[in-house]
């Protein structure tokens, strides 16, 4: 069970600096010097944020890692490893190519944990069953209730685990908070939530899916609890984030905070960025599972005060509809998180990457979640996700309603010669709507239903988007994804 002494305040520190490496070093200091976390000869592992190659801040600031390497190794730590595991279907070697990662890690003294064996994947002499018991020989199966996780070794030997969390805002959770950053000490394929029985509405009225999002978050905290964590908020991507989209904008407060306590470094976080840390759903169900959340009042705040450095950030949109891609038109209807984050993404991608294609591609309804209203338009008709796809199914989008043409000259002749005494009543035929673009999944998966809208609308017609994916394609390679595929773990 994950407890807080009652009789001891934790101490977290909030530090300004003019430099993100004068920032940290100050905070670190102020802590009581990097010797209170780290003991000579440990083996230290760096847990940071790993996404795409998207831009800075999407990943942690490089500055700051570089920083916290060289602190480790003159405390004298032995080996520093830094990892995570990224967005699903990414190799972390296809990325570190891409960034250098591995090379400016290795010139600072430490080494990019390939937490993905992708480092070895290159190698056409490993098979399919030598790959499965690298994974074996790499990972721990560890099993907490009814969930069964797999952990990196490198990960679970090592001495002191630090988490070094970019501050970004999040569609689910407002802040991409430090409880967040560790839940990608996993395998993309154990962060999913699995589809259960969805036939009630209690799974969505009730957000079942975020709720066991919360819940196996907290079940991997427990496995390997971080020494020290530090909340980046020097630069944060606010309006639309965690990654680089049309709508994000930076934001440049100076601040780091850190301290020993993820839970009070996230509380005073929040507070920092006037958000109340008790509206906060991944610190509200954090009550249910017996962990003491810190008041204010009880944690000891060093550096600067609490009340002269606090600002406002421009959170992410809460609802669907409040994205506005161009010619696209939202219907929604009742949908869970799982749902709303992959539209949110999805959308945001829309709107950033095909700009251009959708002035020319008019009339797009997106329609989503459960029992959705009818669309207006006559268009492209959207549909994302099982709910959408299942609970639409006798909508008069659709099908196509034709009526038989008339036979005008065949009237005509009839009228000449008075044989016309009453009209014939017209004919109406129905037929299946073509123009409808199913995006399965629950929730879907974005990279699947990007293909699926190229294919849909044709290569020739989302110039854009199509020249996105073959961008995509030079560094992330068919052969690296079937490898990945193998590994099973992705």
């Amino acid at each position: 069970m994950l407890t807080q002494s009652k009789s001891k305040k934790t101490e977290v520190v909030i530090s300004k600096g003019n430099t993100p490496k004068e920032s940290l070093l100050k905070g670190i200091d102020i802590l009581g010097g990097i010797s209170k976390f780290i003991d000579e000869g440990d083996h230290v592992f760096i847990k940071f944020n790993l996404h795409l190659p998207g831009g800075f801040p999407t990943n942690t600031n490089l500055d700051t890692l570089q920083t916290i390497i060289i602190s480790c190794k003159k405390a004298g730590a032995k080996k520093v490893y830094l990892g995570s595991f990224p967005f699903k279907g990414v190799s972390i070697k296809s990325i570190s190519d891409l960034l250098c990662l591995n090379e400016f890690f290795q010139s600072n003294g430490a080494e990019l944990a390939f937490l993905d064996n992708s480092d070895i994947f290159e190698n056409k002499e490993i098979n399919q069953d030598q790959l499965k018991k690298i994974k074996y020989n790499s990972l721990t199966n560890i099993q907490i209730k009814n969930n069964e996780f797999l952990v990196p070794n490198v990960i679970l030997n090592s001495d002191k685990v630090i988490c070094v969390n970019q501050i970004n805002v999040d569609p689910l959770f407002k802040l991409n908070l430090s409880l967040y950053n560790l839940y990608s000490i996993i395998p993309t394929k154990y962060q999913e939530i699995g589809k259960k029985s969805r036939d009630t509405n209690d799974y969505i009225s009730r957000d079942q899916y975020k709720r066991d999002l919360i819940s196996n978050i907290f079940e991997i905290f427990t496995i390997k609890k971080p020494n020290l964590v530090i909340n980046d908020l020097y630069y944060i991507l606010e309006g639309a984030g965690p990654h680089i989209y049309k709508d994000s904008e930076l934001k440049k407060t100076g601040l780091m905070i850190l301290g020993n306590d993820a839970i009070s470094v996230d509380v005073v976080t929040l507070n920092a960025l006037n958000l109340d840390f008790n509206e906060n759903e991944l610190i509200q169900q954090a009550y249910s599972k017996n962990i003491i959340i810190p008041k204010i009042s009880t944690i000891r705040i060093l550096g600067e005060k609490l009340e002269d450095i606090k600002t406002n950030v421009k959170l992410c949109v809460s609802k669907i509809d409040d994205i506005r891609a161009r010619n696209v038109s939202i219907n929604s209807g009742k949908y869970c998180s799982g749902c709303f984050k992959q539209a949110y993404h999805l959308l945001n991608i829309m709107k950033t990457y095909m700009g251009k294609d959708l002035k020319y591609n008019i009339d797009n309804s997106f329609i989503v979640g459960e029992n959705p209203p009818e669309p207006e338009k006559v268009g492209n008709f959207i549909l994302f996700g099982d709910c959408a796809i299942n609970s639409t199914k006798d909508y008069s989008f659709k099908k196509i309603i034709t009526e038989q043409k008339k036979d005008i000259i065949g009237e005509t002749k009839q009228k000449f010669k008075k044989e016309l005494k009453f009209k014939k009543k017209t004919k109406v035929k129905e037929k299946p709507n073509k123009n409808i673009l199913d995006l399965p999944g629950c929730p879907p998966d974005i990279s699947n239903c990007l293909e699926l809208i190229l294919k849909y609308y044709k290569k020739k017609n989302v110039p854009n988007l199509n020249l996105l994916r073959n961008v995509n394609k030079l560094w992330i390679t068919g052969e690296s994804i079937n490898k990945l595929k193998i590994w099973e773990a992705l």
